[in-house]
């Protein structure tokens, strides 16, 4: 039994944060340690999310990933057969904070976002709140160049699914992957994204 839960993916709590400190949102999710260069969070179906504005069930499974130093993050969203279904990503404050051990990943949300919808088209969000908060939190202001030079950046690979989105399958073969050991969630995906 001991070696069955070794063997089982290490289960990691996230946590989006607001620039004033506060915490918008935290759950639990899996790490598929795939690379040092990015890190992938598997959350499945069923897991219990932690809003600021109230508590819910995820209704999708989920693939989230994290670079060091990065303006973004990206979340693709996959349903109960493992095909793609939307996709969200939050330009950040960059951190060096991230690894395939860490029990917690935390980010500082800089309110500006891409979604893709399930159609695979593309919109950008949220400018007017970061200009509310580029008054209020010098942070925000001094990170405005940076930011919009990311949402763009996000907005076109979203749009051609180039650059950091190859990293993501935009099909699953299976949506279990947290019974898997990490060598075999990994294994996984990789088989996916290294697809010609």
């Amino acid at each position: 039994m001991i070696g069955e839960v070794q063997n089982m993916l290490q289960p990691v709590q996230i946590r989006k944060m607001l620039v004033d400190g506060d915490q918008w949102a935290g759950w639990q999710g899996y790490h598929i340690p795939m690379s040092e260069n990015y890190f992938a969070i598997w959350t499945p179906i069923g897991t219990t999310m932690n809003w600021q504005p109230g508590v819910w069930t995820a209704q999708k499974h989920s693939l989230m990933y994290f670079w060091k130093e990065s303006w973004s993050t990206i979340q693709i969203s996959y349903d109960e057969e493992g095909k793609f279904v939307s996709g969200y990503c939050d330009v950040v404050l960059p951190t060096t904070e991230y690894s395939n051990t860490a029990s917690e990943m935390i980010y500082t949300d800089l309110y500006i976002d891409v979604v893709i919808q399930e159609d695979y088209t593309v919109f950008t969000k949220d400018q007017e709140v970061f200009e509310r908060a580029a008054r209020t939190y010098p942070i925000v202001e001094q990170s405005r160049q940076s930011s919009f030079a990311a949402l763009d950046w996000l907005e076109a690979h979203a749009r051609s699914w180039t650059g950091p989105f190859t990293l993501f399958p935009q099909r699953l073969p299976r949506t279990d992957l947290e019974r898997l050991t990490p060598e075999e969630a990994a294994a996984t995906l990789q088989a996916l994204i290294h697809k010609p």
